[in-house]
């Protein structure tokens, strides 16, 4: 039976999402939470000049990561911060005994990138795949028994690249088709974050990375973006120019002949019973004409 243990989240400034500390108890690591534009300040920070593994986030048009080890983790870091796209924060973890070293990051590393290469949950942006180092006995333990504290505190963060979906998890990472015929179809409609939406959608007139059975590429004639919450309700829509693949990921990038246009907004009601956590496939007649996101599934 798991043993329950707490998660102690510092907001060193008062800002929510400002710096944060992450404390887990009867755990000698220690996290440090940093979006990009405030890595200037982490200079100060604990475990800035120690060795250390980090963790990239990017909350574009899908969750994508990457994975590294530095020793000392803080100037690596600074260097993603000039030459790195596609990531907008980041956490690092030390050990605060001091007994995590270069080569026990390494090791941190080769796992997690095996990890998230297993489960397939986001986009990897790491291009090579790390090997483990040699180690002592004492020294793998050491760092096996750090991760195992890692792996149970990172969910916490919102990152799931390293655990395998709970039941029903799966389904909803792919896209659903729910329109009363699967075949009939000719658009996609995408959650997307407000960053992402921005950045993507609007300024490069394109949408990554999404999974799509090859034989439904044909069908897929325009692409909607679902703004989540606070605005919950798809805003604009874009005539696609063509899908390719996005990298060796499985997915697929989606470029737009045009810049979109503005739509509804078509919100998503109190009581809907529509779940816009993932891609779905759309009519574009009844997207257009629907009142709201429930409008657009429902049988006629």
């Amino acid at each position: 039976m798991p043993t329950p243990f707490s998660i102690t989240l510092f907001a060193t400034t008062g800002d929510p999402q400002g710096i944060r500390h992450v404390d887990k108890s009867n755990w000698s690591g220690f996290g440090v939470v940093f979006a990009k534009d405030q890595f200037h300040l982490l200079k100060h920070e604990p475990g800035f000049n120690q060795a250390g593994i980090y963790i990239l986030i990017g909350n574009a048009a899908e969750d994508v990561i990457y994975i590294g080890e530095a020793d000392p983790v803080g100037e690596r870091l600074k260097n993603h911060v000039a030459n790195k796209e596609g990531w907008s924060w980041g956490v690092y973890f030390v050990d605060g005994n001091h007994k995590i070293g270069k080569t026990e990051v390494q090791f941190l590393e080769s796992e997690l990138v095996a990890r998230a290469k297993q489960f397939d949950r986001v986009i990897l942006l790491n291009k090579n795949t790390p090997t483990a180092p040699t180690m002592s006995p004492v020294a793998k333990a050491t760092a096996q028994a750090f991760l195992a504290d890692m792996l149970l505190i990172l969910p916490m963060l919102g990152i799931n690249a390293f655990s395998a979906p709970k039941l029903g998890d799966k389904i909803e990472e792919q896209i659903q088709p729910m329109v009363p015929d699967a075949e009939k179809f000719d658009t996609i409609v995408v959650p997307a974050r407000e960053e992402g939406f921005q950045q993507r959608f609007i300024n490069e007139k394109c949408w990554f990375a999404i999974r799509i059975n090859a034989k439904h590429i044909s069908k897929i004639k325009y692409i909607a973006a679902y703004r989540v919450a606070p605005i919950a309700a798809i805003t604009h829509l874009a005539e696609i120019e063509h899908i390719e693949p996005y990298g060796n990921t499985g997915k697929y990038l989606l470029k737009f002949k045009n810049m979109p246009i503005t739509i509804g907004p078509i919100p998503r009601i109190e009581s809907s019973e529509v779940n816009m956590q993932s891609p779905r496939y759309a009519l574009r007649e009844k997207l257009l004409t629907a009142a709201h996101l429930d409008k657009i599934w429902a049988s006629d």
